[in-house]
């Protein structure tokens, strides 16, 4: 495991879509998808720690060194963003 997490964020032609990408594993599945934090709280660890630490997560799917979000109405990407950056580093460090 590496001693830093690093997060990249691509934005979307879609102002409801995020891609984040993680330099470290976050599941050994080739894809998970939540459709609503409802599935995310019955989800991996990882979805149920997004879901339940970060405000304005609508749907996400997870890969190995991905996670793509869709936001919730009116939810400012500057504060997702930063939640979800303290919730992995929490997590992997």
């Amino acid at each position: 495991m590496s001693e830093y997490v690093t997060i990249e964020v691509e934005f979307s032609d879609d102002p409801t879509l995020a891609e984040l990408f993680i330099n470290q594993d976050l599941t050994e599945a080739d894809e998970e998808f939540y459709a609503s934090p409802h599935e995310g709280d019955q989800g991996s660890p990882i979805a149920q720690l997004l879901f339940s630490a970060v405000d304005g997560i609508q749907k996400l799917t997870i890969t190995r060194h991905q996670i793509t979000i869709t936001r919730a109405p009116g939810q400012p990407w500057e504060a997702i963003i930063d939640e979800v950056r303290d919730a992995l580093r929490d997590w992997f460090l």
